[in-house]
């Protein structure tokens, strides 16, 4: 007849052992749970009611990025370090899409979160064949007519602009510009324009194409002043004769 094992106070011992374990699991889980930090910039959305609002993590480096409605936070996403600054947004949005301007590995990047949960719906790099980025920079850094964004990227030496569908998720057109920082930019009348040096240039919304048209640019500058016709009572007389 086989002898009967009996473990007494192991079991238990080992159940023990085990839930402390598994809490201290838990401790440290919770321990590193990333926690929001300061709110780095506010954007309100078509409507006063609602608003996207960017946190810092408290202790991180990457970014929260949350959805307020009448008050309310309806959602919460965390993202890679937040690409624009304070007052200079990186954010554009549509009725089913908040892309957020981040910064990974020195480089630029998109990601689309659908408005309704934030569920990640992709990633775009932007400039991927350029060199690494400046996070200094004193123009803007994404501007939108909620159907694209204008994604402008600079590094050294290189500066470009980029134009993304929100809806459809891909690049829809780019353009490099010159190396000087950039300035200001805006949307008017079908066009995205970038100030540099002193000086706009204008992107069709839809191909990039540039208009250099007087219309948008202006006329060439002036080098010189044209003589002027002489007037007065000695307009009329010959010039005098060297003696």
């Amino acid at each position: 007849m086989a002898r009967r094992v009996r473990f007494g106070w192991l079991g238990p011992l080992i159940v023990a052992v085990g839930t402390a374990v598994a809490g201290f699991g838990l401790w440290i889980m919770m321990k590193n749970k990333p926690v929001p930090g300061v709110v780095i910039d506010e954007i309100k959305l078509d409507d006063d009611k609602a608003m996207i609002r960017v946190r810092s993590e408290a202790s991180g480096t990457r970014a929260f990025v949350e959805l307020h409605v009448g008050g309310d936070l309806k959602w919460q996403a965390l993202v890679p370090p937040y690409g624009g600054r304070p007052g200079v947004p990186g954010i554009a949005w549509s009725d089913k899409v908040v892309m957020v301007r981040v910064v990974r590995n020195d480089r630029a990047e998109v990601f689309a979160l659908a408005m309704q949960d934030a569920s990640k719906l992709g990633g775009i790099h932007l400039a991927p064949d350029k060199g690494p980025i400046k996070r200094d920079t004193e123009g803007p850094v994404t501007l939108t007519d909620h159907v694209r964004s204008y994604e402008l990227v600079s590094g050294e030496g290189w500066s470009q602009i980029v134009g993304v569908s929100l809806d459809l998720g891909k690049i829809l057109w780019k353009r490099d510009l010159s190396p000087a920082a950039i300035e200001s930019g805006g949307i008017e009348g079908g066009f995205v324009w970038v100030q540099q040096a002193g000086a706009k240039r204008w992107f069709n919304v839809f191909s990039g194409k540039e208009d250099r048209s007087v219309d948008k640019i202006g006329p060439p500058p002036q080098t010189g002043l044209p003589p002027l016709a002489p007037s007065g009572p000695d307009a009329d007389m010959p010039a005098p004769k060297p003696l």
